[in-house]
C-alpha cells in the first residue's frame, strides 16, 4: 500500500513472515523488539499503524496499546499474538488496541494484512463514491418502488379525527386480506384482537402522542380471523416547515420466526426441565449406589445386608420404602426378609398371588417391572399400603443364583423415571453380586460344611460321553468358564496308552489338547461348546470337589454351606440330565480348604490362558523340584512362546499370591 508506513513491534523470530507480507501489500514496515523504542517512534507522528505481539522484551502488548492511548498519538494498535493467557483479549479492546488477532498460519496473516490496511490512516475503507447526480429517481418511480416494496407501507393522516389510514401498499393488502376499499379512512387498530397486548397498543398511543418513532411486536388479525405477528414500525413524517405531515408505518409479517423463537424457547424449557430431573436423579442415584458399596464392602453377614440396604433406599429422598423378600422353597409363599419405611414386618409372609402383578412378573420373568398407584388395585406390598405412589420391583440374580427381589416405593412425579429404572436394575445387579460374593467366602471359609453325593446316570452327560470316547473312567480335575458359556474341562485318564482322537471327534467338543503324560497317567483340556451344568454349582452356592465319570455314569461330590437348599443344587442337574440321584448327605463341622475350592476363589480373576498356563505348567509337574520339563517345552504344547508362556504363568503366580494372602483373613 503506497505511502502507508507500518511500525513492527516483535521479537526477531517470527518477524520476517509479517514483514514480508505487509512489503508486499505496499506498507513501509520498521521493526523494533521493544515497547519503550514503539512508545518513542509511535509518537513522533511518522507512522500510520503499529503492529505488535503480545509478549514483548521488557512489558507486553497491552502497556505498550496504553501507553499510545495515553500519549494522544492517535495511531491505530493491531495485536497480533500466538499467546493463549486467559483475559488478553478483553485486557487488549480496553486499553487502545483496535483489532486483535490470533497467529494462525498463512489465512491469518491475510486477515492481519487486511486489517491493517482498513485501520491505517489515509486508506479508504470502501470503494470510491461515484457523481449519480444525473440519476436521481423520479416521483413516479419513487412511488412505483413504495407501490411494489415487499413490507407492508401505511400511510396516516394526523389532521383528520383518529388518524385514519389514507395509503396502503400492496404487501400491506396482501399481508392482511383487506381491500383498498375497507381500510381507507379507518384507524389501523382493527387490525387488534383478543391476543393483542393492551400495553403494545399503549406503547405505540404514546409514541405517537410524543411525535416519536417506535417499533414493535403486535399480535393482529387478518381479515378472516387469522392471527399474525407484525413487526411494526411507526414514524411521523413532516413537511418543509417542519410541522407535523403524516405518520408513515412499515409492516413485517414475522409469524415465521416467532414460531421459530417459540418453540426454541419451549426446547429450552424442557431441556432445563430435563436437565433439572437428570440432576435430582444423578442426586439421588450416586448418594444410593456410594451408600449400598458401602454396606456391600463394610458387611460379611447375608442377613445384615438386606436391612441395610433397605435403609439406606427409604432414607433416600423420592423414596418412601423398600423391601426384599423371596418365593420360600418350602412353602411357596412370598416371604419378606428385609423391610424399611413401610407397614410390612420382616418375617411376614403371603399369598404369592396376592401380591401386586409387579412382584409377580419380576418373580416369573427375572426382569424389573414397576406401576404406579393408578394401576393399584391394592392388598399387600401395593403402593397404596406403603404410603407411595409407585412400585418398582428389582430382581437380585447373580448368573442363575436368585436372591430374590427388591421392591422400591416412589412417592413424587419425578422418581423412578426410565433412566433411573436402568440404574436401579444396576443397583439390584450390584446387590446380588454382593451377596453371591458373601456366600462364596462363607462356602471356603466355614467350619461347618455340607457334603452331597450325587450320581447322574445319563450317558449324555458331557462327562460320560468323555470317558465314552476313552474308554476308560476319567477322573474331573477342574472346569474354566469362557465367554458365551464355552468351558474348558481338565482330565486326568490313569495309564500310558490312551487313545484321544475320538474325544476330539465328539460333537460336543470344540477342541482336545494334550496337557501331560507319564508313565501311570495322560492329563488333556477339552474345550466344549457349551459348559456342563457343574460349571454353575458356584451361580447357587456349591462347589465341586470330586468328579469322576465312566461311559455309564458320572459321580460328583458338591459341597456347600449347611443353610443351602439341597433341592435348588440337584435342580441344575435334573435340569439337564435324566436318571440324577441324591446318593449321600453328610454334613461335617470341619474340613479343609481343597484345590478345587481355592481355584473357584480365583477364578474370575484368571484370564483364558493364564488358567491354561498354570494347569498345563501344574500337570506336567512343572513346579516340581528338579523339574521334568522347562518353559520351553510346556510352551509347545501349548503351542505359544517360551516368553509368553512365562508372562502368563507370572501373572495367573501373582494373582493366586494374592488370593493365598486374603485381605479379610484373620491371619
Amino acid at each position: 500500500m503506497a505511502n502507508a508506513r507500518a511500525l513492527l513491534v516483535h521479537p526477531d523470530e517470527g518477524s520476517d513472515r509479517i514483514e514480508t507480507a505487509l512489503d508486499a501489500a505496499g506498507f513501509d514496515v520498521t521493526r523494533t523488539e521493544t515497547a519503550a523504542s514503539a512508545v518513542a517512534k509511535a509518537t513522533t507522528g511518522e507512522y500510520d499503524c503499529v503492529v505488535s505481539e503480545y509478549a514483548l522484551d521488557g512489558d507486553d502488548g497491552v502497556a505498550l496499546a496504553t501507553a499510545i492511548e495515553e500519549s494522544d498519538a492517535g495511531i491505530p494498535v493491531v495485536m497480533f499474538t500466538e499467546t493463549d493467557e486467559d483475559g488478553v483479549p478483553e485486557a487488549a479492546y480496553e486499553n487502545g488496541v483496535d483489532r486483535f488477532l490470533k497467529k494462525n498460519g498463512a489465512a491469518s496473516i491475510d486477515r492481519l494484512v487486511s486489517d491493517v490496511s482498513a485501520v491505517s490512516s489515509g486508506v479508504p475503507d470502501s470503494e470510491p463514491r461515484q457523481d449519480v447526480s444525473d440519476h436521481e429517481p423520479t416521483a413516479t418511480e419513487v412511488t412505483r418502488a413504495v407501490e411494489d416494496a415487499p413490507i407492508g407501507i401505511s400511510i396516516s393522516d394526523p389532521d383528520l379525527p383518529d388518524y385514519p389510514l389514507v395509503y396502503v401498499n400492496d404487501a400491506w393488502r396482501e399481508h392482511t386480506g383487506y381491500s383498498v376499499e375497507e381500510v381507507l379512512g379507518r384507524n389501523p387498530r382493527f387490525l387488534q384482537g383478543p391476543g393483542t397486548d393492551p400495553e403494545t397498543v399503549e406503547e405505540i398511543a404514546e409514541a405517537i402522542g410524543n411525535e416519536e418513532e417506535v417499533t414493535v411486536e403486535i399480535r393482529n388479525y387478518r381479515r378472516d380471523g387469522t392471527p399474525f405477528w407484525n413487526e411494526l414500525t411507526v414514524a411521523p413524517v413532516y413537511d418543509e416547515e417542519g410541522e407535523l405531515a403524516h405518520y408513515v408505518g412499515f409492516q413485517n409479517d414475522v409469524s415465521e420466526r416467532k414460531a421459530a423463537e417459540r418453540l426454541a424457547e419451549e426446547r429450552a424449557e424442557k431441556l432445563a426441565t430435563e436437565r433439572r430431573a437428570l440432576d435430582r436423579l444423578l442426586g439421588r442415584v450416586n448418594g444410593l449406589l456410594s451408600d449400598i458399596s458401602r454396606i456391600l464392602v463394610e458387611n460379611w453377614d447375608p442377613d445384615v445386608i438386606p436391612d441395610r440396604v433397605c435403609e439406606v433406599v427409604a432414607d433416600e429422598p423420592g423414596y418412601a420404602g423398600a423391601w426384599i423378600g423371596e418365593v420360600s422353597s418350602a412353602t411357596g409363599r412370598f416371604e419378606v426378609n428385609a423391610a424399611s419405611g413401610v407397614a410390612v414386618e420382616p418375617g411376614a409372609t403371603f399369598d404369592v398371588a396376592e401380591t401386586p402383578a409387579e412382584v409377580r412378573e419380576a418373580i416369573e420373568t427375572e426382569e424389573l417391572r414397576g406401576g404406579s398407584i393408578e394401576g393399584d388395585g391394592g392388598g399387600p406390598l401395593s403402593p397404596a399400603s406403603a404410603g407411595g405412589t409407585q412400585l418398582l420391583v428389582v430382581p437380585l440374580t447373580y448368573g442363575k443364583r436368585r436372591y430374590g427381589v427388591l421392591g422400591i416405593y416412589g412417592n413424587g412425579a419425578n422418581v423412578l423415571d426410565r433412566r433411573e429404572r436402568k440404574v436401579c436394575e444396576s443397583v439390584g445387579k450390584m446387590i446380588a453380586n454382593g451377596l453371591h460374593s458373601v456366600e462364596t467366602t462363607r462356602i471356603l471359609t466355614t467350619d461347618r460344611v455340607c457334603e452331597i453325593v450325587v450320581e447322574i446316570r445319563d450317558p449324555s452327560s458331557t462327562l460320560s460321553q468323555i470317558a465314552d470316547a476313552v474308554g476308560e473312567e476319567v477322573e474331573h480335575l477342574g472346569t474354566t468358564r469362557l465367554d458365551d458359556d464355552a468351558g474348558e474341562l481338565y482330565f486326568r485318564v490313569d495309564g500310558s496308552d490312551v487313545d484321544l482322537d475320538e474325544v476330539a471327534a465328539l460333537s460336543v467338543v470344540e477342541s482336545m489338547r494334550p496337557v501331560s503324560e507319564t508313565t501311570d497317567a495322560v492329563s488333556f483340556a477339552v474345550t466344549v461348546t457349551e459348559s456342563p451344568p457343574l460349571a454353575r454349582l458356584a451361580d447357587h452356592g456349591g462347589i465341586v470337589s470330586e468328579a469322576t465319570a465312566t461311559a455309564d455314569a458320572t459321580t460328583l461330590t458338591v459341597e456347600a454351606p449347611p443353610e443351602r437348599d439341597v433341592r435348588s443344587i440337584l435342580d441344575v442337574f435334573r435340569d439337564e440330565y435324566e436318571g440324577v440321584e441324591l446318593r449321600s448327605r453328610v454334613e461335617r463341622e470341619s474340613r479343609d480348604r481343597t484345590v478345587a475350592e481355592f481355584a473357584a476363589a480365583v477364578d474370575e480373576q484368571l484370564t483364558e490362558r493364564q488358567r491354561a498356563a498354570l494347569k498345563t505348567a501344574e500337570l506336567n509337574g512343572y513346579f516340581e523340584w528338579p523339574r521334568p520339563v522347562d518353559g520351553s517345552e510346556i510352551a509347545e504344547r501349548m503351542g505359544i512362546t517360551r516368553q509368553t508362556f512365562h508372562q502368563h504363568l507370572r501373572a495367573a503366580e501373582r494373582k493366586l499370591v494374592e488370593a493365598y494372602v486374603d485381605p479379610r483373613s484373620d491371619e
